[in-house]
């Protein structure tokens, strides 16, 4: 058997052995259940994107949407926002969820976009979320 190199971090080891670790036991394992709530949520998520798409497009301000597009809809960081947006990035956060002033919630576009999503009745999205529960309680 080869030596520990530190350089690398690694342990060498058999064949043999790995093939004694059970699958369920690995860093990625997927149960059935687990593959079927991802697939709802995605399922979901895709039923219920025009409708937030119109909500983002008209209520947010423009700052506010670049911001919410950016970490939502491709996964940066606020810190990545704040460099591509040359802002600091509690600017970003509090453009993004807001800030406490007297002990009360005030601004941010993911509370905005709740309280018009709670008033308006979307049937898009109330039929995406009776849809997603019904497959979750399924997959348990």
């Amino acid at each position: 058997m080869a030596s520990y190199n530190p350089d690398f971090w690694e342990v060498p080891t058999e064949f043999a052995t790995l093939d004694r670790v059970p699958s369920t036991e690995a860093l990625y394992y997927e149960s059935e259940d687990d593959r079927e709530r991802r697939y709802a949520m995605q399922h979901f998520y895709e039923e219920v994107r025009p409708s937030i798409d119109t909500y983002i497009d008209s209520c947010l301000t423009a700052r506010q949407r670049e911001v919410v597009k950016l970490y939502y809809f491709y996964g940066k960081t606020q810190e990545d926002i704040a460099v591509i947006l040359q802002l600091t990035q509690s600017t970003v956060s509090r453009h993004l969820f807001g800030t406490v002033r007297g002990g009360k919630k005030v601004g941010g576009a993911i509370p905005k976009l709740r309280k018009l999503i709670d008033k308006t009745d979307d049937p898009q999205i109330t039929e995406a979320l009776s849809s997603l529960q019904g497959r979750l309680r399924e997959a348990v």
